[in-house]
């Protein structure tokens, strides 16, 4: 009995194997599966394959839209083959650095953090261990993004060596060095020329806040705080030189000093004191919510403002306003860093190839990059030409109800723009300079591991006691020198003799 029933269930196997033989051969005519479009180093999706998320950590607050686009974007992953679910995560500037501290330390799990290096930059967060290494992601994942920039920006984004973020090159540094950002239809109105100058620069701001056209002329200068005063450099005798994170300054020669200490650093907090005292800047600079501050500037409402400081949406906002862009002193144009924004892959991603498989798909078409930032093509933007585009949905305060900012995740040659967008800008904005002069420093990323301590108290300690000097808020003869002896005591020199110490040693390695 047992015998037999053996030979029944081999008699039926043997059938079973034989008819899905005979199904494999009369399915061997098909075409064999294509790659997708847009999914470069992707593999088909499985149905039953669980989807990694990309969470992508970034500051502001969500559009109106964000969750129909983020359907929308994981439809097309789906359909492109890649088994990834795209999430965006809005932290409010006001708690930006608080709460990413917090998600870092906690081990809190996400995929990408937008960088902002006038900020925290990545050498700090490469210093932390908030971000890691990804080279061997980039190789495996990412062959469209790595053709998408120059050798040169991918040079900047290696920090001992490796590859620890991808640089967002949304415009050309060479063009943002030097610039200052106004309201030419209130110049024209005034009989104001182009400043070529800073005594230019006062001129102007004090005319327009005499004779600014609202009831309201509580309006400023719309400074970059943590920034150095890049515009004004180029009117120094001493330009070029380049600033690192306001602590080191580097000229052409490859001479390494504090840059708080230099002439130019001091210029530069004098021409903030003289427009202070003159009611031009906001005395509440340093308090004011940044978002306050970003919607006043929205909304045209400021005297200049400084560097390359276009908003696409303003004209809507502001019949007639006009903004343009000017250089005080038509002089080489230099690249003292090459971007100020990137992004990173998070230490705490339980799959940090998902990111970068994320931005090598964005950056493989033009479809999937306007997909991302500009939402729905014919509900959330029209194409009107190559380089274009208009907005056809806002929200109820005129803002385009959908769109990524640019200057987090873009590209210098993918950038759409409205069609009434000033020449003069597109000049700047979507093209590269042929022949611009780069610094000295581009390519060597400085690693403060050796000195994080030092390296933290005096970033933290510049904001501090730096800080207020720098905006004019404090007279540089009476409050610097104390200022400087919190500063050396922070560890300044330390972290300016490290940095020369791994700048030497990386020229002589070239």
């Amino acid at each position: 009995m047992k015998n037999n029933f053996k030979k029944t269930c081999l008699t039926v196997l043997s059938l079973l194997v034989m008819l899905s033989l005979v199904s494999a051969c009369g399915n061997s005519t098909e075409a064999e599966p294509t790659e997708p479009s847009g999914a470069t180093n992707s593999t088909p999706t499985s149905s039953t394959k669980e989807k990694k998320l990309v969470r992508y950590v970034m500051p502001g607050t969500a559009p109106q839209d964000q969750a129909a686009v983020e359907a929308a974007i994981n439809k097309k992953l789906e359909k492109d083959g890649l088994d990834l679910t795209y999430q965006a995560t809005y932290i409010p500037w006001d708690v930006w650095d608080q709460k990413t501290n917090l998600m870092m330390s906690t081990g809190e799990e996400f995929e990408l953090i937008h960088i902002m290096h006038d900020s925290k930059g990545p050498n700090v967060l490469a210093n932390n261990g908030g971000i890691i290494p990804i080279d061997k992601y980039l190789d495996e994942y990412g062959s469209e993004l790595k053709k998408s920039l120059p050798d040169w920006v991918w040079n900047i984004a290696k920090i001992s060596g490796e590859t620890y973020f991808v640089p967002n090159f949304w415009l050309d540094s060479a063009y943002a060095d030097g610039m200052v950002t106004v309201r030419q239809d209130l110049l024209d109105a005034n009989h104001l020329q182009a400043p070529h100058s800073a005594d230019d620069l006062i001129h102007i701001a004090e005319t327009l806040k005499s004779n600014w056209p609202d009831a309201n002329k509580d309006v400023y200068i719309r400074t970059l705080n943590t920034e150095p005063a890049y515009y004004l450099h180029p009117t120094y005798e001493t330009y070029p030189f380049t600033v690192f994170q306001n602590l080191i300054r580097v000229d052409q020669e490859g001479k390494i000093s504090a840059w708080i200490e230099s002439d130019e650093f001091k210029k530069d907090a004098e021409f903030y004191r003289t427009a202070y005292q003159d009611g031009l800047i906001n005395p509440d600079i340093l308090t004011a919510p940044t978002e306050v501050l970003n919607n006043e500037e929205m909304l045209g409402r400021f005297l200049f403002r400084e560097g390359d400081g276009i908003s696409d949406t303003l004209p809507q906002k502001v019949p007639g306003a006009k903004l343009e862009g000017y250089f005080l002193k038509d002089t080489v144009k230099f690249r003292s860093y090459g971007v100020r924004n990137s992004n990173g892959i998070s230490a705490t991603s339980p799959h940090p190839e998902a990111a970068i498989q994320f931005l090598n798909w964005v950056y493989s078409s033009q479809d999937n990059f306007d997909l991302v930032l500009y939402g729905i093509e014919g509900e959330h933007w029209k194409n009107v030409g190559e380089g274009k585009l208009d907005i056809l949905k806002v929200d109820s305060n005129g803002n385009p109800s959908y769109q990524l900012a640019s200057w987090m995740l873009g590209h210098v040659e993918m950038i759409r723009w409205a069609e009434n967008t000033n020449p003069t800008i597109l000049k700047y904005r979507a093209s590269q300079s042929d022949d611009a002069v780069n610094s000295i420093t581009l390519g060597f990323n400085f690693d403060a591991t050796k000195v994080s301590v030092e390296y933290t108290n005096t970033i933290a300690e510049f904001n501090t006691s730096i800080l207020p000097i720098k905006l004019g808020l404090l007279d540089y003869e009476t409050a610097f020198p104390e200022a400087l002896k919190k500063m050396k005591t922070a560890g300044l020199d330390k972290v300016v003799a490290e940095y020369e110490r791994q700048f030497q040693e990386w020229m002589q390695s070239k």
